[in-house]
């Protein structure tokens, strides 16, 4: 194997590439409570139907991760339970991995850190009995390596992220290589080593220019415009962010594009144009609202409380505050920001808001 295409050469031909698209699009628009009573007629359990629909649905993380996250799990439990005959070999376990995989990369871009976690452990699970282990096994841990970046365990992302990408370069995976070299910068940045992660991420872009990958070349350019902005270089970081988005817009990738547009939000609110910033952060704040992003969604409602409070409008600041607190509940997303949570809730208590916890808070997001 080769990056993350499958073969299995041993499997007779049952759909062409044409057929077993077409087939794939079909099923996943089959309403799922009416999917499995049709699995004959929909090819649910042809190999090539099912390599179609793993590959649509890695495709559309970025752009719907709600719908992928519920769709990898019908067809995990489809293929799970009863026990079905898929292919000649190994074929079943490779694709419960792969559903397990896809259902826990789409739960970590929603925030549910616990259910992304169980979701690993199924695909470690079934990846264990596939061939090409070592692959499968390294898209795994970079998963967790990502999971325990979120957690702030930075001290072991920059021990272990390096292997990795060692590994992946090994396994002919450079793009693998490159996501977790994104894993090492972002590290260091929150360390505070700054120009340590620049000089990383501007070796990530040129890496990722020189194999032709534009979600890759997007993404170091959306963090490069970011902490370019952080470095107080609004120049270089205008630049990045121009390049990123036309990128971003013809992949589709949604989740960048809010991402994006919540760093113009902050390079324009560093100008002093708060009407254009409060835009950008509208427009962030609605995608992270249409992918079901809601510890993004949280944040962004605390950071246009903050922009508001500063001003001056605290009617508006505090609506904001408020339409983010219950998500933080429901979420259970602050363990680390547990304190500053405490004192922006007592603050609204008393109806005088607490401007440093506020910005205590939404830092905690940001950073995550």
């Amino acid at each position: 194997m080769r990056g993350n295409v499958v073969q299995f050469p041993w499997r007779p031909k049952r759909l062409d590439h044409e057929e077993s698209r077409r087939a794939a699009e079909t099923a996943l628009a089959t309403n799922p409570s009416e999917r499995a009573e049709c699995a004959e007629s929909l090819h649910l359990e042809d190999p090539d139907l099912l390599l179609s629909v793993a590959e649509i649905l890695r495709s559309q993380l970025e752009s719907a991760p709600a719908s992928v996250r519920d769709e990898s799990e019908f067809f995990y439990r489809f293929l799970d339970k009863p026990v079905r005959q898929i292919g000649l070999h190994d074929e079943r376990e490779y694709f419960l991995g792969e559903f397990a995989l896809t259902a826990a990369t789409a739960s970590r871009f929603l925030f549910k850190v616990a259910e992304a976690r169980s979701w690993l452990s199924r695909a470690e699970a079934k990846f264990a009995l596939a061939q090409n282990a070592n692959a499968h096994w390294g898209r795994v841990s970079y998963q967790r390596l990502a999971l325990a970046l979120e957690a702030r365990e930075f001290e072991e992302v920059l021990e272990v992220a390096p292997h990795w990408a060692e590994s992946f370069v090994r396994l002919e995976m450079p793009e693998d290589a490159l996501k977790c070299r994104f894993l090492e910068a972002t590290a260091y940045r929150e360390l505070g080593n700054l120009p340590l992660a620049l000089e990383i991420y501007a070796r990530i872009f040129a890496e990722a220019e020189t194999l032709g990958a534009p979600r890759l070349i997007a993404q170091a350019a959306n963090n490069l415009a970011r902490y370019h902005a952080d470095a107080g270089d609004t120049s270089s970081a205008l630049s990045y962010a121009q390049r990123a988005l036309p990128i971003l817009q013809r992949l589709g990738s949604q989740v960048h594009l809010m991402k994006l547009r919540w760093t113009m939000g902050e390079l324009l609110r560093r100008e002093g144009k708060r009407a254009a910033a409060l835009q950008a952060y509208r427009e962030a704040q609605s995608g992270a609202r249409d992918l079901s992003m809601r510890g993004d969604l949280a944040a962004l409602h605390l950071v246009i409380a903050d922009l508001l409070l500063e001003a001056g409008q605290e009617a508006q600041a505090e609506w904001e505050i408020r339409a983010a607190l219950p998500i933080i509940d429901e979420e259970k997303m602050v363990p680390e920001g547990i304190a500053a949570l405490s004192l922006l809730r007592e603050s609204l208590r008393r109806r005088q808001i607490d401007k440093q916890a506020l910005r205590d808070l939404h830092g905690y997001f940001q950073e995550k």
